[in-house]
């Protein structure tokens, strides 16, 4: 049998044969161990996102003009009064001349920065190319949060690149809505938490920034504090004096953004607590004939109060009310008229709200490619997560787990139970399963590893 070759035969350690058969191997440790660098790792991130997405930014026409009277249009309205020293107004809205109290400040403030950098630029690409950067740094914070919860670096950078390019948000980007930089001060916020030290306050403040991009986030750090004070774990009495001053020194700087535009907007307008004059046209829009009873256009969805029959038009009432303040309380005495009058409607309602709120295909009679590609790439997270919940459950840091709950009961009620919009749903809760995903991927890689079966090479 000595002069027969044998396809186990060993290489020399030094032979091309060798070098040929190691180099994937090598190349890939090589490649492992370099993003082991925060810096390589998290430039990475951002610089193939930012190029991927200016690119798709120009592709997709990023100077063409927002539709009057849309969310876009009032954003960059009032961005561009603030970046011209014209106060915190909206020049084309109902109430030009006084200050605007609908719309919360963080995303108007943020594209007032660009406007100012670049005074002769179309709004409409301050505002896309602001969300694309907000967008390229959620990732990089997002590659940064599962690093810190113990997700190895590659499934970092895919965590990462997967914000980055998910469709909703590549879409929500490009539309100029809010939403990217709510992803961003709460992503960036966590992470930093997480850092430690100093950074915690930093994190804590960036989290706080959140309720002034999406309202209904202000009552996130509220059920935060109290589920964390329902585990034995992270009950006061569990923790140290020095920890605990540490959390609730934490925990108050959550509510300082909030507190300052809650003072701003007493200030100008004599009530109080006040975060937004929007939530009167949210819930009458979102509690009414139309989301009741038309299946296919509105059901469980939100429908801008001129369209539903019989209601006076919104100009008309602006005229005859005369500020925002009195017209948000129009439409919440109508949103809960309308509650009281219809309780046989609101069992079909609230099915419709959770139907909508987190749709599995798109809610369309005639689904474009676009939309179904944005649909399979969120179910693609779903199943990851789910799939996954045996490995990344068990090793998860508790208190991401609490933060994830307290978003997932506040989405529920400010949000699922009010006004169905899948948007909201990605952009509240979902995305920051991420880590969870990324998470249940590592540990169900190394479980594969530590049970893969030895090769018998020697046997003759």
């Amino acid at each position: 049998m000595t002069g027969t070759p044998s396809n186990t035969e060993s290489v020399e350690p030094g032979s091309s044969a060798a070098g040929a058969a190691h180099a994937p191997a090598a190349l890939a440790k090589e490649t492992r161990s370099l993003l082991n660098h925060p810096a390589v790792l998290y430039g990475t991130i951002g610089i193939v996102g930012l190029l991927v997405l200016l690119w798709v930014g120009v592709e997709s026409g990023i100077a063409r003009p927002f539709v009057s009277g849309t969310d876009s249009s009032q954003y960059a309205s009032i961005a561009a009064s603030v970046a011209h020293g014209a106060g915190y107004r909206d020049p084309v809205g109902l109430f030009p001349m006084k200050p605007a109290t609908d719309r919360v400040p963080a995303w108007p403030l943020l594209m007032s920065v660009g406007m100012r950098l670049a005074p002769d630029a179309r709004d409409e690409v301050i505002s896309r190319v602001t969300n694309l950067i907000c967008l390229v740094l959620s990732g990089v914070f997002m590659g940064a949060l599962c690093r810190k919860l113990g997700v190895r670096p590659w499934l970092c950078l895919l965590g990462g690149l997967f914000v980055i390019f998910s469709p909703i948000l590549v879409y929500v980007a490009l539309e100029g809505l809010s939403e990217i930089s709510f992803i961003l001060f709460v992503t960036a916020g966590v992470a930093l938490v997480y850092a430690g030290g100093w950074y915690l306050y930093l994190g804590a403040i960036l989290i706080g920034l959140g309720p002034l991009v999406r309202p209904n986030f202000v009552i996130v750090p509220v059920v935060f504090a109290a589920l964390a004070w329902l585990l034995p774990s992270t009950k006061p009495a569990a923790l140290s004096r020095a920890m605990l001053v540490r959390v609730l020194i934490a925990l108050c700087l959550t509510m300082v953004p909030t507190g300052l535009w809650l003072a701003r907007n007493y200030a100008v307008t004599g009530r109080f607590p006040l975060l937004t004059t929007f939530y009167g046209e949210a819930l009458y829009g979102s509690d009414n004939d139309g989301t009741a009873t038309m299946l296919v256009e509105y059901w469980g969805g939100w429908v801008f109060p001129d369209y539903i029959p019989g209601e006076t038009p919104k100009k008309e009432l602006a005229k005859r009310l005369g500020n925002d303040v009195a017209l948000n309380d129009y439409y919440v005495e109508r949103g809960k008229e309308w509650v009281r009058t219809h309780p046989k409607q609101l069992p079909r309602l609230l099915l419709g709200k959770m139907v909508r709120s987190l749709a599995l295909i798109p809610w369309t009679n005639s689904p474009t490619w676009q939309e179904w590609v944005a649909y399979d790439s969120r179910l693609f997270l779903l199943a990851v997560v789910l799939f996954t919940w045996k490995f990344w459950w068990p090793v998860m840091d508790r208190r991401y787990l609490l933060f994830l709950a307290a978003v997932a009961i506040s989405h529920v009620i400010t949000t699922i139970l009010i006004d169905g919009q899948l948007r909201y749903s990605f952009c509240f809760f979902e995305i920051f399963t991420v880590p969870c995903a990324a998470l249940g991927m590592d540990r169900w890689l190394a479980r594969r590893r530590d049970h893969r079966p030895l090769t018998n090479v020697g046997a003759a």
